[in-house]
């Protein structure tokens, strides 16, 4: 195995480590309907790192195409977890859970159904074992959906920032916006010859990490 490929499972399950927890940080979320959603999602996370290192050591996707769909799970669990970190920062009194959850509908709508019944197609890694893609009209569905996610949400943060007095909350306002832009910017890093090094995993684990300090901060006294 080369020295990329190793890095590459290594990743994987410190990724795996960071997402339980972030898992931790949901237990402090009320109500109780919210906490377990996003315990769901968190728990979807932890499955697209196990997926990944099954197509990663495996010599055919066939034993593990069935788990290709948990591939794309953070296009789902991440908008969630953002928007609702910062609503458990700020708890503005004119905003609850439920309508945050239908503002949010449209995208977990759009990363749902990709998720579920979106094209996908298997392609040999160019490091180690197999990865999965969409097909284009998928993919640039979900690029679309998620651009318009970041732009509103990075909007709004930078929106809060302005108001918000408390240091505590405004460096977790800045670490989420971050690890969005970070996201955000993968495209263009895989455009321009970044596969071998996985910067979606760097932008991952640092959007974990801003997430569970985010749920950290929200719930301190």
């Amino acid at each position: 195995m080369g020295s990329l490929a190793g890095l590459y499972l290594f990743l994987l399950g410190l990724a795996g480590g960071v997402t339980l927890l972030t898992l931790s940080s949901f237990r402090w979320v009320s109500p109780a309907w919210l906490r377990w959603l996003l315990i769901g999602s968190g728990l979807l996370v932890l499955g697209r790192y196990a997926a990944m290192a099954c197509f990663a050591t495996a010599s055919a996707p066939e034993p593990v195409w069935a788990l290709r769909r948990l591939w794309f799970a953070t296009s789902f669990a991440f908008p969630l977890q953002s928007a609702f970190a910062v609503d458990q920062l700020l708890r503005h009194p004119a905003m609850t859970p439920k309508k945050l959850l239908r503002w949010l509908s449209p995208w977990l709508l759009v990363s749902g159904a990709v998720i579920l019944v979106g094209g996908m197609q298997p392609v040999p890694d160019r490091v180690i074992g197999w990865s999965v893609r969409l097909t284009p009209g998928w993919q640039g569905l979900l690029a679309i959906a998620h651009g318009l996610f970041v732009a509103g949400f990075l909007a709004a943060c930078l929106l809060f920032l302005r108001k918000v007095p408390g240091r505590s909350i405004r460096v977790a306002l800045l670490g989420l916006i971050a690890a969005q832009l970070c996201l955000a910017l993968d495209g263009l890093v895989l455009a321009a010859g970044g596969w071998y090094f996985r910067p979606y995993l760097y932008s991952e684990l640092l959007m974990l990490l801003a997430l569970w300090h985010a749920y950290e901060t929200g719930a301190a006294p």
